[in-house]
């Protein structure tokens, strides 16, 4: 893996200095720093949460090509990885009002799932999308198509994968002296999702989706997914004055001789002072199924080390520095109740988070 960085560092020189424009590269870094009271139990660190080195061209007349390269720390289980992010053939040549996906890539659902971690609007995921979904995500390799429909102002996205990196994860067996970093499943997973955008001016409109995801893992459990997903955005410029958004999921989960559902929620709200300062709230909820036996008892959840029985909620508030287009610096604080904490009374925690994220190069328009 070293050496294909290298190659790939070494070919982006030879590309500048003979001033090729065929391929754009992309580069980013998310540097994080936590800490929290000691009750909870939780880490604190200041590290390197997650690099990426990606490249993206046209291939030929029909086709352009993502390449994206991603090293990956998580706090939670100590456990350090690198990967291949991304890397997937991409169309909008091959059907009329269409894109196409083919590869590997992050699943075209909901809202933060649709974005690399380092562009999300916040530090840390929220736990309905850390549960669902992972920490960063759910992505996938197979196939996605997206269809814009004019008339209705929106578009509908069909999406078949394997299943088997559905909800990405890196987790090492110390016995077995094992690694793996997906799950797998029993059966293609297929999503949808159908979106609606409504413009009010040229510079602020809103976006709301329904969401569908239905996936068989290697134990033969049916799952579900239902959501709903809404961004608001009021600009000016370079400048967010107004940001509003917020994801509800519902998930039910089958076998033979059980059936259970968990739920959650967030809704995050930004205001911007000029383009450099801003400040945010968001609100968490999950629920998760505590009704649902496991071997006798009530069965765990842990979702990013905190381990949840019955639901859990959280308030954070942030403040964001845009430094420039390129690099931004968030710090926030957030509180939560409700988690399990081994040998201690408490179930609420309180964390302090800074974050700086930076880009170096040509980075992909962003949707809506």
């Amino acid at each position: 893996m070293k050496l294909l960085i290298a190659f790939l560092l070494s070919l982006s020189c030879f590309a500048q200095t003979n001033n090729l424009q065929l391929i754009s590269w992309f580069a980013g870094a998310d540097i994080v720093g936590t800490t929290g009271n000691s009750k909870a139990n939780l880490e604190s660190d200041f590290y390197v949460r997650e690099f990426e080195f990606s490249a993206f061209a046209s291939i030929d007349q029909t086709f352009d090509g993502v390449l994206t390269l991603a090293y990956h720390y998580e706090l939670a289980n100590a456990e350090e990885h690198m990967e291949v992010h991304e890397a997937f053939l991409f169309s909008s040549k091959l059907f009329d009002l269409a894109n196409v996906k083919i590869g590997k890539f992050f699943l075209g659902l909901g809202r933060l799932n649709r974005f690399h971690r380092h562009d999300w609007i916040f530090t840390e995921a929220p736990f309905v999308q850390k549960s669902f979904f992972g920490n960063e995500g759910a992505k996938d390799t197979g196939i996605e198509y997206k269809r814009n429909l004019l008339s209705l102002g929106s578009s509908i996205t069909f999406g078949l994968t394997s299943g088997n990196e559905f909800n990405h994860t890196a987790e090492h067996n110390h016995d077995e002296g094992e690694e793996h970093d997906h799950e797998n499943a029993n059966g293609p997973t297929f999503y949808t999702r159908f979106a609606k955008f409504v413009e009010f001016t040229p510079i602020k409109g809103f976006e709301v989706a329904a969401n569908f995801v239905n996936r068989k893992d290697e134990e033969s459990v049916q799952h579900q997914y239902l959501g709903l997903d809404f961004i608001y955005k009021d600009r000016f410029g370079r400048m967010i004055k107004k940001l509003v958004q917020s994801e509800i999921w519902a998930r039910k989960s089958k076998d033979d001789d059980d059936e259970h559902t968990d739920m959650g929620a967030y809704i995050y709200f930004e205001k911007g002072i000029n383009q450099h300062h801003s400040f945010g709230i968001r609100a968490d909820y999950y629920k998760a199924d505590h009704e649902h036996e496991s071997g006798g008892s009530e069965e765990e959840h842990s979702i990013d080390g905190l381990d949840v029985e019955d639901s859990l909620t959280a308030l954070s508030l942030s403040y964001n520095y845009y430094n420039s287009e390129f690099m931004r610096t968030r710090v926030t604080l957030e509180h939560g109740d409700g988690i399990e904490v081994e040998n201690s009374d408490t179930d609420s925690y309180t964390k302090l988070s800074v974050q700086f994220v930076f880009n170096i190069g040509a980075h992909p328009a962003h949707v809506y």
